[in-house]
């Protein structure tokens, strides 16, 4: 689990720099990480289990871009389930609106309580890789997740709320 002073460094991030995120840079489907950290202030990575690293909070970030839903690889995260893939990282989603070529909301979000979300626990996640093992050519394996669904699990939401510079944030108690 991630320290909760140590998301709030994530989302400050993200606010500081929010009313950047915006521009053709947002369009794409794939290869969003470089330009997404270069606004941010965050040190690319090209790793399986994060891509971008925050190195003044030294924490490893996964980053997701979607509209209205997002599918996770069950065998990635059955990997961090076994201790195979990085421990303790935030993943990060990037809301965003083509037409106005912008993020709308970030959401931060500690990569544990996705975990939890899909119902991976040591013996599911062992079921999930030996299904991946014993493929021919491999299997894909996605659960889908919406938006709404997103926002329970986030620790923290960013927003613009229509002003230049001005954020929004809320907080998810438990």
């Amino acid at each position: 689990m991630v320290k909760v002073c140590t998301l709030i460094r994530v989302r400050d991030q993200i606010a500081k720099n929010f009313h950047l995120l915006k521009g053709s840079f947002v369009v794409p489907k794939n290869s969003y990480e470089s330009d997404l950290c270069k606004v941010i202030g965050w040190e690319v990575f090209d790793s399986r289990y994060y891509d971008a690293l925050s190195k003044n909070q030294h924490v490893f970030i996964e980053l997701k871009k979607g509209q209205g839903s997002m599918h996770f690889d069950m065998i990635r995260y059955s990997e961090i389930v076994l201790g195979f893939g990085k421990q303790n990282t935030v993943t990060v989603f990037f809301k965003w609106n083509k037409k106005k070529e912008q993020i709308t909301e970030a959401l931060v979000i500690d990569t544990i309580k996705i975990i939890e979300f899909l119902g991976l626990d040591r013996e599911k996640a062992k079921r999930c890789l030996a299904i991946h093992r014993n493929a021919v050519r491999g299997v894909n394996m996605l659960a889908a997740a919406t938006i709404t669904d997103l926002r329970k699990l986030a620790d923290f939401r960013v927003c613009d709320i229509g002003r230049k510079r001005n954020t929004f944030i809320t907080l998810n108690m438990l």
